[in-house]
């Protein structure tokens, strides 16, 4: 489907009001949520700025009796505070791995500690932008996206079932977007005592922008038509508001039936300190597509984010 041509209307209906998560020196950053077409909205968002320091998180739910309300409202309550707690001389790969970690634990317990809890988990994204760098982690199919003059220049690669069968060569992304197991994850906090993660330390530039959002925003539309509602309006507040309104519009469009939407907008107003080399960036790229291939050739446990 080509959104393009089929005049689709955007929708406000379910949508909350998009917020202001942070406005500094180096960047801007807006959050918005809708509950779609489902019960209750399972996804929640988080956002602050520390000095010249911004900590954003979007996590997506999942469990029965509230347990994916419950599962991502721990997750990025755990992760801003803990993050926002911080020095800002620390912000940085070990702070979001405690962040993390310590939401883990939290979810873990609480469904231990409540039967009716049992099995809840959530993906989570999280991304700190410092002066000096972005570090971004991610549990699931939440993704986060870094976009440059239009062009995508970095994603994370999810943790599915379908995936791990796109890096094996088994099927393209846009076959695992429309397949019937695209909803089976391979990770997800709060399930076990442990999550395994993988922090990336990136650059950016000027005029770069970063979306955060989960499966309800980027699982709508083959990727190439996304990316264009990723940069459809030229400020923050605007985008945010005009793709979360557009993906709902489609979503109402096919039946209303549609999944919680949520995302995070960032547009960067400086450069980042720290840059790749033109030798280092073709070496990390080559690294991250072995790990993916290492990664998707282990057994592992997978859960499904039905609602």
């Amino acid at each position: 489907m080509n959104f393009m041509n089929d005049n689709i209307k955007t929708s406000i209906i379910g949508l909350d009001e998009a917020k202001r998560l942070a406005s500094i020196d180096l960047c801007d950053a807006f959050g918005r949520t809708g509950i779609g077409g489902r019960k209750e909205n399972q996804d929640n968002y988080a956002g602050t700025s520390v000095g010249n320091n911004a900590i954003l998180t979007v996590c997506d739910g999942m469990g029965g009796m509230n347990g994916g309300q419950t599962a991502s409202l721990i997750a990025v309550t755990e992760i801003a505070q803990t993050l926002a707690e911080t020095p800002v001389e620390k912000l940085g790969e070990e702070a979001i791995r405690k962040s993390v970690d310590t939401a883990n634990s939290a979810i873990y317990r609480r469904a231990l500690n409540e039967p009716p809890l049992r099995g809840m988990g959530t993906t989570a994204t999280v991304l700190v932008v410092t002066p000096e760098a972005a570090y971004l982690t991610h549990i699931g199919d939440s993704r986060i996206y870094q976009l440059r003059k239009g062009k995508k220049v970095f994603r994370t690669f999810d943790h599915s079932k379908v995936f791990e069968m796109v890096a094996q060569k088994m099927m393209t992304e846009e076959q695992a977007r429309q397949s019937s197991f695209s909803n089976i994850i391979t990770r997800a906090l709060g399930i076990r005592q442990k999550v395994e993660m993988t922090i990336e330390k990136i650059p950016y530039r000027k005029g770069d922008r970063f979306i955060l959002c989960c499966d309800g925003i980027w699982n709508t539309l083959p990727e190439p038509e996304v990316l264009k509602l990723f940069t459809a309006k030229d400020t923050t507040k605007d985008e945010v508001e005009y793709l979360t309104a557009t993906i709902n519009g489609i979503g109402e469009q096919r039946g209303g039936e549609h999944d919680n939407l949520t995302a995070i907008v960032v547009d960067i107003k400086q450069n980042s300190t720290y840059q790749y080399s033109c030798l280092k960036k073709a070496g990390l790229l080559i690294k991250r597509q072995f790990a993916r291939i290492r990664k998707s050739s282990k057994t592992k446990r997978i859960y499904s984010k039905r609602h």
